[in-house]
């Protein structure tokens, strides 16, 4: 992993657990934890060198306006460090653009939670 705070010069990712970079919200929830993850998982299947696969995440410069937090699947080649899957939390971002361009509304007022099997 190599997080947006470590990304400076002489610097290079290291490897740590999923779960940690979840716990310590240094990935910013857990669906995106997992989807980064299942990426991990398809690319080494794949036949991609886990020693040569890192996931690195955005600088703010590099977010976009509808991204909440953003990591990139980088596989090392003999060019350098090469995007090759890019892993977004858009957050709520498409149902609000597109909740705020239509009139209709899908949401029911509960006076109490319910819970759902």
């Amino acid at each position: 992993m190599f997080p947006r705070d470590e990304q400076k010069p002489g610097q290079s990712a290291r490897l740590i657990s999923l779960g940690e970079v979840v716990d310590s919200k240094i990935v910013e929830n857990e669906t995106l934890g997992y989807f980064i993850g299942r990426v991990y998982i398809f690319l080494t299947r794949l036949g991609i060198d886990k020693n040569r696969l890192r996931f690195r995440q955005h600088l703010a410069k590099e977010m976009t306006h509808y991204a909440a937090d953003c990591w990139d699947a980088e596989i090392e080649t003999s060019c350098g460090w090469i995007e090759c899957v890019g892993i977004a939390d858009r957050s709520a971002y498409d149902l609000k653009a597109y909740s705020g361009k239509s009139r209709l509304e899908a949401h029911e007022q509960l006076s109490e939670p319910r819970d759902m099997e």
